[in-house]
C-alpha cells in the first residue's frame, strides 16, 4: 500500500468525519468502476470508509452539434478535429484497451510543422481520417429532441450500447497476443456480454440510468473480484427537490444565491470565477439567472430564472409560474416548484454541482478529473473573503498507475498500429510495456519539437532520418541527387521569375502614368492649354507602346520559363522532388499521429483506465492487485 493512503484516509477521518466518499460518473464503461478499489485500501488500512457510487443522469445525452443523418435513434461516433470536433459523449463512451479520447489535433500538428489543408486540399473526409483518435467511439442521439440520461429510454439505448461494447472488446483482444491470454479474455468478454445481456432482463431498468445504476456493482465485483460494498445512486435521486428535502445541506449553497443578504455576492462570486473561461457567466442565461438547472419529468431540463414576479424555467419548451412574492430562500423555492411540476431535480451547472454536494459528501475525483474545480475553489474564496460561510469536505484525489501495474504482470501485448513504431515492436510484455512506457513518452515528446523545428524539405529528410532511420537515408541522398539535377533550372527559373516580377512592377506603374496623364489631359482642356494635352496625347502614346512592349516581354518570359523545364529528364527530377516532398508530409504526419498516442492519449489512460479492460486483459486479476500498492490518495481543498 502506497504511504500516502493510510496518511490520507487518516486526515479525512479528522477533517470530514463520517463523510460518504461520493463517486459519479455518467456511464459505467469507463473508469469509475476502479473507484471500489477505496474501501479495500481502507480496510488494509485499517479504517473504513462508506462509498456512494452513482450514475450523474442529469446532463443532456450527446448529440452532434448539426445532428447525424441516421433513423437509428443512437448511432456511434469517432471523435476528431474536423466533423465530430464539437462532439463530447459522456453517457456512452467506449474505450478499446490503449484507446482515448484524444484525437490529433490540427493545433497539433500545426506545431510539428504539418499543415493538412496543404496536403489534403479541401479533402474533408480525409481530415477527419488522420486526426481521429484511435479506439474511441461515444454515442450520438439522433432524436432532435434533446433529453436528459435519466428518461433515455433502454430499450432505444440497448442495441446501440450492444454493438458499440462488442465494438471495444473486440479491438481488445486483437491486443492480446498469446493464445492463452487470448483464450482467457474471450472468456471473460463472454461474461462481461452475458452480464449487459442479464442485467437487462433482471433489473428493473426502464432507463438508461436504472441500467447503469444496476450494472455498476456487478462491474464493481468484475474488476475487483470481491463483492460491492458500495450504496448505489443516481443523480437524479440524489438531487431530488421538493418541501421535504430542501433543508439539506446540499441545497444550502444554492440558499446564498436566493438570501437578499447573500445573493448580490453570490452571483458576483459565480462570475468573476468563470469570466474569460468556456463556462457561461450568468447573464448570458437571461436577467435572474442563478447558476442552477431544474430537470422536470418529462420536460427537460433549463435554467432557473428568478425575477419579483416570475419564476422562469428555461427548459426547451420553457416554463413560467406566476410568483406571489419573491422567492428568498431554498425553501421558498422548494415550495412553488413542487406546486407547480410536483418532483423534479434541482442540479448546479458545472462549478455550482461540486459545491452543492460537497457539503454532505466528500468527491473521490480520479487525478485529471473535473476541470471544474479549480474555479469552484475561487467562488468558495470569494465568498469566504466576504464573511459568507461556506462548509464543504476536500475532494479525495485517486492517482492510478495504470501502466506501471502491468511491470509485475505474466501478460503479453500486441501494440495496437499507432504504438508499434514509438516502441519499436509489434509485440511486447506487460513488464516491458510498465517500464518503458515514460521513457518512450519522452522520446516521442522530443520527436514532436525536432519534426517542428524541420522548416524545409531537406531538414525534414534529415529529422525523419534520426528518428525512424530506415529509407529515409537513401531518400536523403537522391533528394540531394535531384536538387543537383534541378538546382541549374533552379538559378534560371528564379531569373525568369525576378523579370516576370518586374515586368509586372512596371506594368502596375504604367497603368498608374497613363491615368495620371488622361486626368491631366482633362484638366490641360478645361484650361485650354493644348500644348499642355498635346504633350500628355504623345506621353499616352508612348504609355501605349510600352504596355505592348511589356506584354509581349512577359509572354516571351514564360515561353522561356516552360520551355526551361521542358526536357523529360528535368520533368522526371521535378516530378521526384515533388514525390519525396509529399512522402515526408505524410511521413511527419504519421510520426505526429503516433507520438500523441503515445504521449497524450496514454497519460490519459494511465490516469483513468477503462475499468473492464482490467477484466479483459488480466481475468486471473492480477493488473488490478498490482494496480493497488500504487494507487496514491490525496486531499484537494475546497
Amino acid at each position: 500500500m502506497h504511504p500516502s493512503v493510510e496518511s490520507t484516509l487518516r486526515s479525512l477521518q479528522v477533517e470530514a468525519p463520517n463523510a460518504p466518499l461520493l463517486a459519479l460518473g455518467q456511464t459505467v464503461f469507463w473508469d469509475e468502476p476502479l473507484k471500489a478499489a477505496l474501501p479495500i485500501l481502507a480496510e488494509e488500512a485499517g479504517l473504513s470508509v462508506k462509498l456512494v457510487a452513482g450514475v450523474h443522469d442529469t446532463d443532456y445525452f450527446a448529440k452532434l452539434p448539426g445532428g447525424v443523418d441516421e433513423r437509428k435513434p443512437f448511432v456511434a461516433l469517432s471523435k476528431n478535429d474536423g466533423s465530430t470536433k464539437e462532439f463530447w459523449s459522456a453517457a456512452g463512451e467506449f474505450s478499446a484497451l490503449f484507446g482515448s479520447e484524444t484525437p490529433v489535433t490540427k493545433e497539433a500538428l500545426s506545431e510539428a510543422g504539418v499543415f493538412l489543408e496543404r496536403i489534403f486540399p479541401g479533402d474533408h473526409d480525409a481530415v477527419d481520417k488522420v486526426t481521429e483518435a484511435w479506439g474511441w467511439r461515444g454515442l450520438a442521439s439522433s432524436d432532435p429532441k434533446p433529453r436528459v440520461t435519466a428518461e433515455i429510454p433502454m430499450n432505444q439505448a440497448f442495441q446501440a450500447i450492444q454493438e458499440t461494447f462488442a465494438w471495444a472488446t473486440g479491438e481488445t483482444l486483437a491486443c492480446l497476443s498469446e493464445p492463452e491470454q487470448r483464450e482467457e479474455g474471450e472468456a471473460a468478454v463472454d461474461s462481461l456480454k452475458a452480464l449487459l445481456c442479464d442485467a437487462r432482463e433482471h433489473c428493473a431498468s426502464t432507463t438508461l440510468s436504472s441500467y447503469y445504476a444496476c450494472l455498476l456493482p456487478r462491474l464493481h465485483q468484475c474488476v475487483t473480484g470481491q463483492p460491492s460494498t458500495a450504496e448505489i445512486v443516481t443523480t437524479t435521486k440524489l438531487l431530488s427537490f421538493g418541501r421535504a428535502t430542501s433543508h439539506l445541506p446540499r441545497f444550502a449553497f444554492v440558499n446564498l444565491f436566493l438570501d437578499p443578504k447573500t445573493a448580490e455576492a453570490a452571483r458576483r462570486a459565480y462570475d468573476d470565477a468563470v469570466r474569460g473561461t468556456e463556462v457561461y457567466t450568468l447573464d448570458k442565461f437571461g436577467t435572474g439567472a442563478i447558476p442552477f438547472d431544474l430537470v422536470i419529468p418529462k420536460e427537460g431540463r433549463g435554467t432557473i430564472r428568478l425575477t419579483s414576479k416570475m419564476l422562469i424555467v428555461t427548459t426547451p419548451e420553457p416554463k413560467f409560474v406566476t410568483l406571489s412574492r419573491p422567492l428568498q430562500s431554498v425553501v421558498d423555492l422548494a415550495a412553488v416548484v413542487e406546486d407547480a411540476f410536483g418532483e423534479c431535480t434541482l442540479v448546479g451547472k458545472a462549478i455550482a454541482f461540486i459545491s452543492m454536494l460537497a457539503a454532505e459528501y466528500v468527491f473521490a475525483f480520479h487525478e485529471g478529473a473535473s476541470m471544474y474545480v479549480s474555479q469552484t475553489k475561487r467562488v468558495h474564496d470569494s465568498l469566504r473573503s466576504q464573511g459568507i460561510d461556506i462548509r464543504t469536505h476536500p475532494i479525495l484525489r485517486v492517482g492510478l498507475e495504470a501502466w506501471e501495474s502491468l511491470a509485475d504482470t505474466s501478460l503479453w501485448f500486441r501494440l495496437p498500429e499507432p504504438l508499434r513504431a514509438p516502441f519499436g515492436a509489434d509485440v511486447v510484455s506487460g513488464a516491458t510495456l510498465g517500464k518503458a512506457w515514460k521513457c518512450v513518452r519522452e522520446q516521442q515528446r522530443k520527436a514532436i519539437a525536432e519534426l517542428g523545428e524541420a522548416r524545409n524539405v531537406a531538414s525534414l529528410i534529415r529529422t525523419l532520418h534520426a528518428i525512424k532511420g530506415g529509407r529515409w537515408e537513401t531518400i536523403a541522398t537522391e533528394y540531394d541527387a535531384v536538387g543537383q539535377i534541378l538546382s541549374p533550372l533552379d538559378a534560371v527559373i528564379k531569373g525568369i521569375r525576378d523579370q516576370v516580377r518586374a515586368g509586372q512592377d512596371r506594368l502596375r506603374a504604367v497603368k498608374g502614368e497613363w491615368l495620371d496623364a488622361e486626368r491631366g489631359r482633362g484638366e490641360a482642356f478645361r484650361k485650354g492649354d493644348e500644348d499642355v494635352r498635346a504633350s500628355l496625347a504623345d506621353r499616352i502614346v508612348d504609355l501605349r507602346a510600352e504596355r505592348r512592349e511589356l506584354r509581349e516581354r512577359l509572354k516571351s518570359l514564360r515561353d522561356q520559363q516552360a520551355e526551361a523545364g521542358a526536357s523529360p529528364e528535368l520533368q522526371a527530377a521535378r516530378a521526384r522532388r515533388k514525390e519525396i516532398a509529399r512522402e515526408a508530409q505524410l511521413s511527419r504526419l504519421r510520426c505526429v499521429q503516433e507520438a500523441v498516442m503515445a504521449t497524450s492519449g496514454m497519460e490519459k489512460t494511465n490516469r483513468r483506465p477503462a475499468a473492464w479492460w482490467f477484466a479483459v486483459a488480466s481475468p486471473d486479476g492480477s493488473w488490478f492487485r498490482n494496480l493497488l500498492p500504487r494507487i496514491q490518495l490525496r486531499l484537494e481543498p475546497l
